[in-house]
């Protein structure tokens, strides 16, 4: 991930929100210290609200102080709820940001719809239903024109209704310029039990759309890193209203391109679908998830799937 960042120059304002100990700030100043970025001065503001990996993301960030050209600004807040406030003019919060770098893996939890995050999050019309969806729609809310933005998500954003609010956002603030794929997601994070598919992206804000670089490896190791470039109406359709965000991952059409009525929906060509009917006679006397006299209206769905 913070191989990814072009080269940069002048001062640095780092963002890592949902920190952690702080492995990719770490990354990122590493490949700083190592002469990989031309920065004269580097500040991070980490966010994260475990303490009990504060200890550990102070003494990681501290260890790159040694020059006074470094300055790390830990803080224990609710990163929503701080660059909300920033967003709205806030007079008892300070204003964060502008970055000119994000580098984020943000907590991957779904937001209730009367939430206070989601209610937070409307009043500066973002639309998020989940924490991922959140962290990175407000890191490019707070980020300095042309600023670089590189975050490891989960696939799921890139089509679905749910999503288009947050497809529309970044594609309306920010240039995609960057996606890698894992080709296994039970190689790439067998340690972490994770179910989805994740995906890498770089976006730069307010840029200029142009082609996308699409990059696959097998697992974490990389050792079969390929690269693919294609022109940005191979990953989001002209046409498609819904801006679903494809990832070709080589130069021959699929179907999808290759057949116009792949892409009707159902009640296009006159299909609907249903789930069945509930069989009464798999109900019991009681809802067995709520405990409620059956049939419960809410609960339906799960006792007949029993």
């Amino acid at each position: 991930m913070a191989s990814l960042f072009p080269d940069g120059e002048g001062n640095c304002r780092l963002l890592d929100a949902g920190a952690g100990i702080g492995s990719l700030s770490a990354a990122f100043l590493d490949r700083w210290r190592s002469g990989g970025f031309r920065f004269k001065r580097v500040s991070v503001d980490a966010f994260e609200l475990d303490s009990a990996l504060i200890e550990h993301l102070t003494h990681i960030l501290d260890s790159y102080n040694n020059r006074g050209d470094f300055v790390a600004n830990i803080r224990q807040e609710d990163f929503i709820h701080i660059a909300v406030e920033s967003l709205t003019g806030d007079l008892f919060s300070p204003p964060i940001g502008p970055y000119t770098h994000a580098i984020l893996n943000p907590p991957y939890k779904k937001i209730n719809s009367q939430s206070a995050h989601r209610t937070a999050l409307r009043r500066v019309g973002i639309e998020a239903v989940n924490l991922y969806s959140a962290f990175v729609a407000l890191a490019v809310a707070h980020a300095a024109p042309g600023a670089q933005i590189v975050a490891i998500i989960p696939r799921s954003f890139c089509n679905g209704p749910y999503y288009r609010p947050f497809r529309n956002f970044i594609l309306d603030h920010a240039a995609l310029c960057h996606m890698h794929l894992f080709e296994s997601r039970s190689k790439a994070f067998k340690d972490d039990d994770v179910l989805q598919e994740n995906i890498i992206i770089r976006l730069e804000c307010g840029g200029r759309q142009g082609s996308v670089t699409v990059s696959t490896s097998s697992d974490d190791s990389f050792s079969d890193l390929s690269y693919h470039e294609h022109p940005f109406d191979r990953i989001v359709f002209p046409d498609d209203t819904e801006r679903f965000i494809h990832a070709p991952t080589s130069a021959e059409q699929n179907a999808i391109e290759l057949s116009p009525a792949i892409r009707c929906t159902l009640a296009d060509i006159g299909i609907k679908v249903s789930t069945g009917p509930v069989v009464d006679f798999r109900l019991k006397s009681t809802c067995a998830t709520c405990q409620v006299r059956a049939p419960c209206p809410y609960c339906i769905p799960a006792i007949s799937a029993k």
